[in-house]
């Protein structure tokens, strides 16, 4: 749960009290520029007609972007690391383990691994990667093998808490927050409370740093795509386009799969579902953000009679946990690279990918474009080049609009679903 105030557009959700004499320039200068999200889009034109005009000059441009990429890894593993240790130290706070949780959490993890099976086999169908590698002149004739299975999961166990961070390991980085997280679960609620407000505090610190940083991100993917034009030519837009379609193909897929959990597991009309849940499509597809969204589920789950001591800890939590749309683009922007450089992924790689993916995405920062962050630092958890991925981030709104919904649909379903098992099973214990 986010305990910083703040939503995915970067705006407090809450008056600031005190002086007053800076903060309203800042705010209604903020208000005459365009969303980051369309900033980017933006700034992907420019650096395309850069790189049109320029050719192979624009390539000196690149240096802007790797600069964009190191400011956004330096900030972007803490953030994880302190996110993860704040949800779990909090969800432990807010009841603990209940059967309600246990139902709801199940549904959650069944739902994110679907939906990176369905990315993965997309991406895998339509290999948009390869038609990049096509463009690029990269030969896929001798593709470099994934890192082994064994040695993969031998790089997920931290030998020492500060050199994980400075090796920039980022899947122990992870795995150091489970542990630290889910060791709180056994403090008294005193202590417990302390560690919680201490690493709240340090993430709502690093989603100010990432937000700053990403406002730079306009000109670092800008530069990119200058770069990349002027060295491969426009034809590189064509698999991103593929790309698009790949992502937009899934999170239908995935929509098809609420649907059937409507029917079959909650006994309810998927057609009356989408009637009652308009104002809830509005808001995920123009805000883009699953925090942002979180009024109106709530909402609109209040207007379809659902019990609020249901809905009121199912959904705060599935905003935080559960995001099956950032969990296709997580896997399938990992499989898009590997198939541009010509890596190919085992079962065993595959099974890890899923893994992470899902660890990932539950631990998104809630900040404007935040799923970029987990872009990169799993693309270099797999040791691929994340310039692809800042290049993805030009497109990036056109693709966070269905999965912000996909996220936002996800938490409602289940809400509905667990409601359904609940009223079958009379005399649980919700909280």
């Amino acid at each position: 749960m986010d305990l910083s105030g703040a939503d995915d557009t970067g705006e407090r959700r809450f008056p600031c009290r005190g002086s007053t004499d800076t903060v309203p320039p800042v705010t209604d200068a903020r208000r005459r520029l365009p969303s980051l999200g369309n900033l980017m889009l933006i700034g992907m034109g420019i650096g395309v007609a850069a790189g049109i005009a320029l050719g192979e000059n624009a390539t000196r441009a690149s240096f802007l972007g790797d600069i964009f990429i190191r400011l956004l890894t330096l900030v972007a593993v803490p953030l994880v690391f302190f996110n993860l240790i704040t949800a779990l130290a909090s969800s432990a706070a807010s009841g603990g383990v209940s059967r309600l949780l246990l139902r709801i959490g199940t549904f959650f993890a069944l739902t994110t691994v679907a939906a990176q099976l369905l990315a993965l086999a997309v991406v895998g169908l339509l290999r948009p990667g390869a038609g990049l590698a096509a463009a690029a002149g990269t030969s896929e004739a001798a593709p470099v093998a994934a890192p082994g299975f064994h040695d993969f999961l031998f790089t997920l166990v931290p030998d020492n808490a500060l050199g994980v961070f400075v090796d920039e390991r980022v899947t122990a980085v992870v795995v150091l927050g489970l542990m630290v997280g889910f060791a709180t679960w056994g403090l008294d609620r005193e202590r417990r409370a302390d560690v919680t407000r201490f690493f709240a505090s340090g993430t709502a610190l690093l989603r100010q740093l990432v937000s700053g940083v990403l406002w730079f991100g306009p000109v670092g993917v800008a530069a990119l795509a200058a770069a990349s034009v002027g060295e491969y030519g426009s034809s590189i837009f064509g698999p991103l386009g593929v790309y698009i379609a790949a992502v937009w193909i899934a999170d239908v897929a995935i929509f098809a799969l609420y649907f059937a959990a409507l029917r079959f597991l909650a006994a309810t009309s998927p057609l009356s579902f989408v009637r009652r849940t308009a104002t809830v499509w509005t808001t995920t597809v123009s805000t883009c953000s699953s925090l942002a969204s979180l009024g109106a589920s709530l909402n609109a789950a209040e207007k379809m009679g659902l019990p609020r001591s249901t809905y009121a800890l199912t959904l705060p939590l599935g905003a935080q946990f559960n995001k099956d749309g950032s969990s296709v683009l997580l896997s399938g922007i990992v499989l898009f690279t590997a198939q541009a450089v010509g890596v190919s992924f085992g079962v065993g790689e595959l099974l890890v990918l899923i893994a992470l993916g899902t660890v990932f995405s539950a631990a998104a920062p809630g900040v404007p474009n935040g799923g970029l962050v987990n872009q990169f630092l799993l693309l270099r958890a797999f040791g691929l080049p994340v310039e692809i991925g800042v290049l993805v981030a030009g497109i990036y709104r056109l693709v966070d609009m269905p999965t912000t919904t996909a996220n936002i649909m996800g938490d409602l379903v289940g809400t509905m679903v667990v409601t359904q098992r609940e009223k079958e099973e009379p005399g649980v214990v919700t909280s």
